[in-house]
């Protein structure tokens, strides 16, 4: 029987994650994960909470100045783990740029970038738009919150 590459590496990832082998993520090793990520309060202090904790991302905090657009910090445990951008549509298809978007802080390490279209919109603020989240904590960090 042959057996792609990646149905076999999907197999073992699975086993390994169901397991709870050493290859999955503890809590002791997300809470030092979070350790080296920027504190909220010394990066942007005027900031103020805008959501309850979503999984995988946290709290979103943000300077009211700031909104819609951002930049809005993702927060678990008081450190940053993403930053995030909302652009509303109708701004993309009039052509308008958004350059020079500066993230408050100094960045991490970016894991990974996340582009998602919410056709509703979020509350307060519902036109659709993009969510653009730039991400400091890997996805097992994320999920162990």
């Amino acid at each position: 029987m042959k057996v792609s590459y990646f149905k076999f590496a999907a197999a073992v990832s699975l086993a390994f994650a169901l397991s709870g082998s050493p290859f999955s993520l503890g809590s002791v090793q997300a809470n030092e994960a979070l350790d080296r990520l920027p504190v909220l309060a010394e990066v942007a202090p005027e900031a103020v909470n805008i959501s309850p904790h979503v999984p995988n991302m946290g709290e979103h905090w943000a300077n009211p100045a700031d909104l819609p657009v951002g930049p809005i910090y993702c927060v678990i445990d008081g450190r940053v783990v993403c930053v995030e951008y909302m652009v509303d549509l109708e701004a993309l298809n009039a052509g308008r740029d958004f350059v020079g978007l500066g993230t408050g802080i100094e960045t991490p390490p970016i894991t990974h970038i996340d582009i998602e279209y919410k056709a509703e919109g979020i509350p307060p603020h519902p036109v659709p738009l993009y969510q653009l989240h730039i991400y400091f904590a890997d996805t097992q960090t994320l999920a162990a919150f």
